[in-house]
């Protein structure tokens, strides 16, 4: 036995007719207040329904073109790679900005460490974080950017390679 609902279409053809009748009444609405009848903009009888489906209408093709294209709202919380994925960097450093931009560009999740400033080719950069430059030197080398994976084991050092790794593994 089908329902009312399901003879009609179910849910989502309902709601498009729908939309399409507050359409059709909104723009009958603002068309009939627009075009002169000042009994109507005086009365207040048609413009605010019509105001009223217009709004209406945006926020339903507005939720319809969201389901359509899957642009559901992030859930929010951290992600899974935030606690993963340490980022020895320097702000100023080009190739730390390359492992930074392909994160952004894939949505990678990271936490970012600055022990030091970028340095130049004759000098080292300045310590900025005793603590986390001790890590850093940990890991082997004084050298940014450092890609630690916790959850893997590994530590990576020249940008080409955490770049190369960051698209095998974390990449969408």
């Amino acid at each position: 036995m089908t329902t009312p609902l399901q003879r009609l279409g179910g849910p989502e053809r309902l709601r498009d007719g729908a939309t399409w009748l507050l359409a059709f009444i909104g723009a009958f609405a603002t068309v009939a207040g627009l075009t002169g009848r000042l009994d109507t903009l005086t009365e207040g009888s048609l413009l605010p329904v019509g105001a009223i489906a217009l709004a209406v209408v945006v926020v339903t093709l507005g939720l319809t073109v969201q389901r359509e294209f899957g642009l559901d709202p992030d859930e929010g919380g951290r992600p899974a790679t935030a606690d993963a994925l340490v980022l020895y960097q320097a702000e100023d450093c080009p190739h730390c900005r390359k492992v930074r931009r392909l994160c952004t560009r894939n949505g990678i999740s990271y936490t970012c460490h600055n022990p030091r400033t970028a340095g130049t080719m004759f000098t080292d950069g300045t310590v900025t974080n005793r603590d986390r430059h001790t890590e850093l030197e940990g890991y082997g080398q004084d050298q940014v950017p450092l890609l630690v994976d916790r959850e893997r084991g590994e530590s990576l050092y020249e940008s080409d390679d955490i770049v190369a790794y960051l698209e095998e593994h974390y990449a969408r």
